[in-house]
Order: structure tokens, then sequence, then C-alpha cells
């Protein structure tokens, strides 16, 4: 990874621009225009909690960082907590002042389930009962934030083409989620930190991905299938493609490996979403 874009990387930007294309799919796909206020309240959100996130693990870690990213937070932390107080407060204003009624209600909601997800990384770790592979929830906060506002803000009605393209898409997701978890099992279980690889093993966990990975490639197979060439399908292609790239990096770690290549392009993934700018 190089130097610039792994600055990027350790603030966090990847994430938010990641789940910015995961959103701006959705809105293509429903024909939604969820309004500015949503835009900018998830891009502040989604950079607000993972910042949060990393350093209440660089603190926790700060007498034997074993990743790097946690030195880096550690170091900057006196800026990163002013930055984050501030987009903090902003965000708040944009939520409470700007967002459409319905998404503030749901966001509330999902703000539960953030705080649950914090609570089980950070409070309740040594509890067995919660010691669950946090891809999982992940999965669902991300994909349940990134597509919320598009999803209430539709002007098409929902279709079987559209669950499809959302089972695709949380398949997609999983497997961006496992491919990391397998090649920073070492580090994740040095950290106590609970993941697919970690609690299925690796070789489970590769079997888990390549049939995630096949399945997404058959539900886009399905698409075609079903609705020819129509705008749904051209979705589809889109997030074929995206695990045809994570099934490579699955399957070729001496390759991908170097310089953490396998992190870059399990990024540049997921900004493949706003291909569907071309929908």
């Amino acid at each position: 990874m190089t130097h610039p874009y792994r600055t990027f990387h350790f603030l966090s930007l990847d994430i938010v621009l990641g789940t910015l294309a995961t959103s701006v799919l959705a809105a293509r796909l429903f024909e939604a225009n969820p309004g500015w206020a949503w835009w900018v309240a998830l891009a502040m959100t989604v950079w607000v909690l993972y910042t949060g996130d990393h350093l209440l693990d660089a603190w926790k870690h700060r007498k034997s960082s074993k990743r790097e990213m946690h030195s880096y937070i550690f170091r900057k932390k006196g800026i990163l907590i002013y930055i984050l107080g501030v987009v903090s407060v902003a965000d708040l204003i944009v939520v409470f002042n700007f967002l459409d009624t319905a998404m503030l209600k749901v966001a509330l909601l999902m703000a539960g389930g953030v705080f649950l997800f914090y609570a089980m990384r950070h409070i309740f770790r040594s509890n067995r009962l919660l010691f669950i592979p946090g891809e999982f929830f992940v999965l669902l906060i991300y994909l349940a934030g990134a597509w919320m506002g598009p999803y209430i803000a539709r002007s098409l009605p929902l279709s079987s083409g559209h669950i499809l393209i959302l089972a695709m898409m949380a398949g997609v997701l999983l497997l961006n989620l496992g491919v990391i978890s397998l090649y920073d099992v070492k580090i994740d279980s040095r950290l106590g930190i609970s993941t697919l690889a970690g609690t299925l093993g690796k070789k489970s966990s590769r079997r888990l991905m390549i049939a995630t990975a096949a399945m997404v490639l058959l539900m886009a197979l399905l698409q075609f299938l079903v609705y020819g060439t129509e705008r749904s399908s051209q979705f589809a292609l889109i997030l074929a493609a995206m695990a045809g790239l994570l099934l490579w990096v699955l399957l070729s770690p001496s390759l991908f490996r170097k310089q953490e290549a396998y992190r870059l392009v399990a990024d540049a993934v997921l900004y493949m979403g706003f291909l569907s700018f071309l929908i």
C-alpha cells in the first residue's frame, strides 16, 4: 500500500468513500434522491464511528501496538479527538435539522445497533456469549446505513429484482470483510478481535468465501435469465465484477499480500459502486 493511500486508510476516508459508493449504487437502483443532508450526514457519521472505534483501539493497545494504524492514530490522537468533536457536532446539526423525518426515525433505531456493536467490541469482549464474528454486525449496519436513505426516498416500487441486487450486495460485503479477515487473521487474533477467520478457522472461512462468491455470480446469472438486459441486470453485472475481483484476491495470496495490496483492491472493489452513474 503506497504511503498516501496508507494515510487515507488510517484516517478511515477509504471507508467513507466506499460507503458513499455503496449508497450511490442503491440510489441509482431505486432512482432515488435522498437529498444533500443524507449524503453529508452519511459521510460524517461513518467517519465519526470508524475514527472513534480506531481511537479506542489505539488507546487500548498503546503500550504494545501490533498494528501500524494504532500507532499512527495514537500519535495523532490530539488533533483527531478535536476534529472528531467538531464533526460530531456538525453531524448532529445536519441530522436533527435537515434530515427527512422518516430517515431520522430509522437512523435513531440504527444508532441502538451501533451502540450494541461498540459495547461488544469494547466492553463485553470477555463474554463468550457475545463473542460473535464482527463481520456479521458490520455487514448489517453498513448495508442498512448505506441503503436506508435511497430506499426511503425511492421513486420505484420494490421489486424482486431489487431484492436480488440487495442480496448480491450483502454477499459482496461479506466477501469483502471475509477476505480482509483471512489476510489479517494473525494480527486480529493477537488483538482479541472476533472475526470469521478466527472463529471458523482459515480453511472453513476460505470455503465460505468461495461459496459466497459463487452465490453472487449465480445470482447475477439469474438476473440475466429472468430480466434479460433490463436495467437491474446492469447493476448485477457491477456486483458480479466486484465478487470476481474479490475471489481473485482470495485465491492469490502470494500476489496480493505484497505491500498490503489486498486491502487496496478490497477498497477499490467497493468504489466500483460509482460505476452505477453510467446506468
